[in-house]
């Protein structure tokens, strides 16, 4: 029943625009509006009211003047999601306790009875429990929720890490420690309050960098100045020279630029010489960097001039290293006088050869099928896995050596540029040994090598000779290999990796890896596979298929292919025919359609996915706008109606500011996100279908929601220029 009430605004009518804005919206939409229509209501809570009406909620749980707008968003959420909203609809409770409260029954978790916790420790122990790791314990030990967070991550990754938890640490001192324990560092060298955090952070990427961090490990840097002694260390430079207390890091700095020039600058083409000397009959000129040493003779010296007398000269003038006696034998023997000739040469020093990995497992970007002479791939001989034992060795670092030292003409020594080493190893299921280079597996599994990422993994393994109805479903933390068949309405997960050696039927495949079928799957129009990385197999019929990466089979009829990256149809007899192919940067067949004009639809670009979540940001910025408005207009009001001396005591008017300060951090984010998405849908836009033999008539081609009908044609691309969509010969 709606009310009768008029929302114009008479004299002295206690309703502002926004309130009167609210009370239309809600005529309109025939709700009862009496329920809100009370001077104790901001429009902002009018708002709430409102939404949960026309949802057909009961707002009687919320429609009181004590909860704020946040507060009674919270209950409306949760009596739209179903869960028991009377275990935190209470005006006492903040609404981000609110909020974590709700989404920890949303999941089965009632976090309730920690009411009293601060609401980010709350949303720790959420997810905590998602990741089921226990960290009850250092929340009863008062543990801040950035510390809860750094403590749960590791305890997720399986890191031992409370041996170094001192409760004095901050969140990000406990963020260095995790990162170091999940690169193997020594840890213990920089865990310790002796260390900020930034200081604990230089300590551990130099670890991290292989670089002798006792040179700098002393508490009294500052952590700039550790930074100019790693950053040092980086380069291979001896920092002897400014590794001091004394140095300040700026002055630490210009120290090292100015040893760095040194070392790879040397004396510029025409630089001036540093000094000559006339004696007797000669002249010595030694080059300013005193690399070499010149000498010119008068065209008419004196009878007593001889070789030694020179050398002696030269002596004298402190060349002694470098010296080409033959070349000054010869001079004099020829009389090769009045001609500047080089007569001394120091030698630079030599950089030392940089640190580097032997691998003994094979790398990731090695792991292809063959292809066979068609041009179509051999999934029967990919090697995609390598299998490995406990102990079994698997890489050898060689650390960087330090060069050889040079000499200048008069005996300096030029110090050398030791080579730079390489990061250590990240990953899981390896063990480094105390000489800190060889890598040995820590159990028996899959391992999987990127050297250019610095990524080692030994990842456990679960062998199968089938799966059917019969022996059940698998769900397993590692690899799946499946040496037989697959059979129809089994569901295979996996957080890594899925290799099936056998024929597969219609199932439920999901991975957190790849997903290989040797054989490949006929789902006889049924049945799903994902993967967060690519899906390959010989080929795939009446299946659906999503892929984080690439999608790659030698023949495919009558599937849903979805990929984020491409989808290949690989050699000379490669068909894609029937169903959807779907990718954002681009499909490569031989063959598209068929004969029988098969109805083949083509997607290219952007998705329906990346479209939606685009509406929804703008969907979410306008309402984000509308509430920055209102809360704006009523912060407005209570500056106008109260004295700052007032207004800053009144609780309201504290929870407007905090409003709009969150409303506007969250409008900074939707405005980052919706300018990433931008940028994803340019890069997309190039996007084609590259048809190395038949296109067939009956394919549909879609790019950017730009539809074309394709007509016969042969080695053509198909892509769209400006607002239409254009084939172009190969």
């Amino acid at each position: 029943m709606t009310t009768n009430v008029s929302a114009s605004a008479g004299a002295g009518d206690w309703r502002g625009a926004d309130q009167i804005r609210e009370i239309e919206e809600g005529r309109k939409a025939g709700l009862d509006t009496s329920l809100y229509d009370r001077k104790e209501f901001l429009a902002i809570q009018m708002r709430q009211i409102r939404l949960g009406l026309a949802e057909g909620l009961d707002v009687s749980v919320y429609a009181r003047p004590e909860y704020d707008w946040f507060q009674m968003e919270e209950i409306r959420e949760g009596l739209k999601q179903g869960v028991a909203v009377d275990k935190y609809a209470s005006p006492e409770i903040s609404y981000d306790r609110m909020r974590q409260i709700r989404k920890g029954l949303k999941i089965g978790l009632d976090l309730s009875r920690f009411v009293k916790l601060d609401a980010k420790v709350l949303r720790q122990l959420r997810k905590a429990f998602i990741s089921k790791v226990n960290i009850n314990e250092y929340v009863k030990e008062r543990y801040d929720a950035e510390q809860l967070e750094q403590i749960r991550i590791a305890l997720e990754k399986g890191l031992v890490i409370k041996p170094y938890l001192v409760k004095e640490f901050r969140g990000v001192s406990i963020q260095e420690i995790r990162l170091g324990l999940e690169a193997g560092l020594e840890v213990e060298r920089y865990a310790s309050m002796e260390y900020s955090w930034r200081q604990m952070r230089e300590i551990r990427l130099g670890l991290e960098g292989r670089l002798d961090t006792s040179l700098y490990e002393d508490p009294l840097y500052n952590w700039q100045q550790m930074q100019e002694l790693r950053l040092g260390l980086e380069e291979g430079l001896d920092i002897s020279e400014f590794n001091s207390l004394m140095y300040t890091h700026t002055d630490m700095k210009r120290i090292r630029m100015k040893i760095l020039e040194r070392y790879i600058g040397g004396v510029t083409e025409g630089e001036q010489e540093a000094e000559s000397v006339q004696i007797a009959d000669f002249l010595i000129s030694v080059s300013a960097d005193e690399m070499e040493a010149y000498l010119q003779i008068k065209a008419a010296p004196d009878q007593s001039f001889k070789s030694w007398n020179l050398e002696q000269a030269l002596r004298k003038e402190g060349i002694s290293h470098g010296v080409l006696s033959d070349e000054i034998k010869r001079i004099i023997e020829e009389k090769d006088y009045n001609r500047k000739i080089l007569i001394a040469k120091g030698k630079p020093a030599e950089k030392g050869r940089d640190g580097y990995y032997e691998f003994f497992v094979g790398q990731e970007e090695g792991k292809k099928p063959a292809v066979l002479e068609d041009g179509s791939v051999d999934y029967q001989q990919v090697q995609w896995f390598e299998m490995v034992e406990e102990g079994q060795k698997l890489a050898i670092y060689h650390p960087a050596t330090p060069g050889v030292i040079g000499f200048t003409v008069r005996g300096g020594m030029l110090k050398p540029i030791r080579g730079r080493e390489e990061k250590v190893l990240t990953g899981k299921g390896f063990l480094l040994l105390f000489d800190k280079c060889t890598y040995v597996a820590a159990q028996p599994g899959k391992a999987d090598c990127c050297a250019e990422e610095y990524h080692l993994e030994v990842s456990k393994v679960c062998l199968l000779p089938e799966v059917t109805r019969a022996t059940g479903n698998v769900d397993f933390d590692g690899s799946v290999i499946i040496k037989g068949d697959v059979g129809r309405g089994v569901s295979i997960r996996a957080t890594e990796d899925i290799i099936i050696d056998g024929g597969v039927e219609a199932c439920e495949i999901f991975c957190g890896g790849s997903v290989l079928l040797r054989q490949g799957a006929n789902g006889m129009g049924e049945g799903n596979i994902e993967a967060a990385k690519n899906v390959e197999g010989k080929y795939f019929e009446g299946i659906a298929i999503k892929a984080g990466e690439k999608i790659r089979a030698n023949f495919c009829l009558n599937c849903h292919l979805r990929s984020e990256g491409d989808i290949v149809i690989s050699g000379n007899k490669g068909v894609l025919a029937g169903g959807i192919a779907q990718a954002i940067k681009g499909i490569y067949t031989h063959q598209l359609g068929n004969r029988a004009q098969i109805k083949t639809m083509v997607r290219l670009g952007v998705n329906d996915e990346i479209l939606l979540e685009q509406r929804m940001i703008d969907q979410r910025m306008l309402r984000v706008q509308s509430e920055l408005s209102t809360l704006g207009n009523a912060f407005i009001d209570f500056q106008r109606k109260y004295p700052p001396e007032i207004r800053n005591a009144m609780e309201i008017y504290i929870k407007l500011e905090n409003a709009i300060y969150t409303k506007e951090l969250e409008q900074e984010k939707l405005i980052k996100r919706k300018e990433q998405l931008q940028t994803t849908i340019h890069q997309m836009q190039g996007a084609g279908a590259y048809i190395r033999g038949q296109l067939f008539e009956g394919s549909i081609f879609e790019i950017d929601k730009v539809r074309w009908i394709a007509t016969p044609a042969q080695n053509v691309t198909v892509k769209r220029i400006d607002n239409r969509i254009g084939m172009f010969n190969n």
